[in-house]
């Protein structure tokens, strides 16, 4: 697989491919910065934002890790979909680097190495990531306890929060990870409960969030402005209100209010599927 061929399979745009097609990387360069990917994220991440237009290079870096992520699957026997569907989060955030910043290239680093180390899989609408909860879920009736394996849910931009097409990633995880009943954790601003104030029952999100048990919100960062405008303003006057969603955050903002993040699980996926 080469990064051409990566580049059309995630319909990365021609002028994202231009940017790509001009960087340069001698072999040894590639090895060094792969070794340190590898062995030290956290000091990967650290040195390769020193380097000027670390941006633009971290696309060429990150398709041409892509490649060698592909013989990775293809040894697995997971499917050429799976792959394309999972490294489109590439285009996702290079699309969304452009918005920000006027380059294409990418800044979600960490997050998109989880991708390239094999640890998180987009199985048609939904990612689903494997790992042991750290602290104790406690739900109405039930308790996640800590040390529990699970797949966290993660809901990718761009498209339509459709219920059966959630429920369809859902089937598609049952199956792609080998184990039924599966426990599904997920924290979003999607899931926040004050969202029931701002939307109707019948809402794709309202739908989506009631599949899980929420077991506590917090504040740590205003994802929902993030998410719904594409940027977080002091002034929350100036929010646009091209969608209903967007018109009723704006005024819930305004008035001080905050719908923070929610947390929690769905212990039987088979009661929706």
């Amino acid at each position: 697989m080469t990064i051409q061929e990566i580049m059309k399979r995630i319909k990365l745009s021609e002028e994202a491919q231009c940017v790509v097609q001009e960087q340069k990387m001698t072999e040894e360069d590639y090895e060094r910065w792969k070794v340190l990917f590898q062995t030290d994220l956290k000091m990967f991440l650290e040195e390769w934002k020193n380097q000027n237009e670390y941006k633009e290079k971290a696309l060429y870096f990150y398709l041409r890790l892509s490649c060698e992520t592909y013989t990775c699957y293809r040894e697995q026997k997971i499917s050429d979909k799976v792959f394309d569907d999972t490294f489109y989060d590439i285009t996702i955030w290079c699309e969304e680097c452009y918005r920000k910043y006027g380059v294409y290239g990418l800044k979600e680093l960490w997050w998109l190495a989880q991708s390239m180390n094999m640890k998180l899989f987009r199985l048609g609408r939904l990612q689903f990531e494997p790992i042991v909860i750290e602290e104790d879920m406690v739900g109405e009736n039930e308790v996640i306890p800590k040390g529990t394996r699970a797949l966290n849910v993660h809901i990718p931009a761009g498209e339509s929060l459709d219920l059966k097409v959630c429920l369809d990633s859902f089937r598609n995880a049952e199956a792609f990870f080998g184990e039924k009943g599966q426990i599904y954790v997920c924290d979003s601003w999607l899931l926040s409960p004050e969202l029931k104030k701002l939307l109707s029952e019948k809402s794709n999100i309202i739908r989506f969030q009631n599949l899980f048990e929420i077991t506590k919100v917090y504040y740590a960062f205003p994802q929902a402005e993030q998410r719904v405008f594409g940027e977080i303003l002091e002034d929350k006057s100036q929010y646009p209100e091209d969608t209903l969603l967007q018109r009723n955050l704006k005024k819930y903002l305004m008035d001080g209010k905050n719908p923070g993040i929610g947390a929690g699980f769905v212990k039987n996926i088979y009661q929706y599927i």
